[in-house]
């Protein structure tokens, strides 16, 4: 019995012991609306000051209510319109509106101002730049956007002639800029202007990048050139394939056909060169010797032939109803007696139609003629 009750007794000692410890233990998170906690904690990370009396209106102030989505939705869409229609009126007026900026800096003044951008962006932003030169913020921005590199020092010169010269137009008053600008750019008037680096001239002879139909337009005029200069050669090489022939010499006297020919007959007989026009004139006069042997019977033919046009021009006559002129009324007009519509009107050797406009011409067709 005793033995019995001494295990029992164990256990629930060992039961208390283990509740006690789960108990005491402290845990990482509260057991209680962890999900209420969790949102209070990414509220005081935003710097959303909560205490404890508006915890519940905080959150339910946070929770999105769908009973008014259609107007939310209605104010995206004012905003998204407002922003394309100032976008669209700063479009147009910087491209027709656009107030006149003469440009009061140097060479070495821009040059300046893109090496203190690049070196120290952080530090020289456009606005202060626009401060701490004669110029404007969106000038800046051009000028850090589109460098200009100029070919020769001439133009670097022309440049800062120009400058000069709206210097001296602004001192007078004859510039038309806003005020502000004026007292503005007058705080530099009296500074001192750095020389030029002729160093920092740098002449660009980089050609442009060309577009796609520009290259195809090239790609056809060195094709075409490639086919010329191929052409060339082929002409040169025949030119001097003729020109590599053996120069024979020519006798210049008169001579008779029959004296021609044999000299050209010895020639052959002696195994020299003969040219293809001497080889037609040997070859002609063959043939001509073979027909006087072989009887003429081509001549009846020619005679019948030249019987038969002479007769063709004796009996030959002149038409007598040529047509003398060729002026013929485009429009006509149609008497309401004779009009009767979709018929064709005859007039001379011409038709119009029911509207009296000229159709077509028969030439020669007069109108006693069916």
């Amino acid at each position: 019995m005793l033995a019995v009750n001494a295990k029992r007794i164990l256990y629930a000692c060992e039961n208390i012991l283990i509740r006690n410890f789960i108990t005491n233990r402290k845990l990482e998170y509260p057991r209680g609306n962890p999900g209420i906690d969790n949102r209070i904690k990414a509220f005081r990370q935003d710097g959303i000051k909560i205490r404890e009396d508006n915890v519940e209106e905080v959150i339910e102030d946070s929770e999105s209510s769908f009973y008014n989505v259609d107007d939310a939705y209605d104010e995206h869409l004012n905003e998204t319109l407002i922003g394309k229609h100032d976008l669209r009126r700063h479009i147009v007026k910087e491209k027709y509106f656009k107030e006149y900026m003469p440009n009061l800096l140097t060479w070495s003044e821009k040059e300046q101002i893109r090496y203190l951008a690049s070196t120290q962006p952080q530090e020289w932003t456009p606005q202060k730049l626009a401060e701490s030169f004669p110029v404007t913020e969106n000038v800046v921005k051009k000028l850090l956007k589109y460098p200009w590199k100029p070919a020769t020092e001439q133009r670097i010169a022309r440049h800062d002639a120009s400058a000069m010269r709206n210097w001296r137009e602004l001192k007078e008053g004859s510039l038309d800029i806003p005020e502000n600008l004026r007292q503005h750019f007058l705080k530099f008037s009296e500074r001192t202007i750095p020389p030029l680096n002729r160093k920092s001239i740098k002449i660009d002879i980089s050609q442009e990048k060309i577009g796609e139909f520009e290259q195809i337009v090239r790609n056809l005029s060195s094709n075409e050139k490639i086919e010329s200069n191929n052409k060339i050669d082929d002409n040169d090489e025949s030119n001097t394939t003729e020109n590599e022939k053996p120069n024979l010499k020519r006798d210049y006297r008169r001579v008779t056909l029959d004296e021609l020919a044999n000299k050209i007959k010895s020639r052959l007989d002696h195994g020299q060169n003969v040219d293809v026009p001497d080889r037609i004139i040997v070859d002609s006069l063959t043939t001509y010797e073979k027909s006087k042997t072989t009887p003429d019977s081509s001549k009846e033919i020619d005679l019948m032939h030249t019987m038969n046009e002479e007769k063709q021009l004796t009996q030959f006559k002149e038409n007598e109803k040529d047509v003398i002129g060729v002026d013929y009324p485009e429009r006509i007009r149609i008497p309401k007696k004779a009009y009767k519509k979709g018929a064709t009107y005859k007039m001379k050797d011409c038709f119009y139609d029911d509207d009296g406009r000229f159709l077509y011409r028969v030439i020669g067709m007069s109108n006693n003629e069916n």
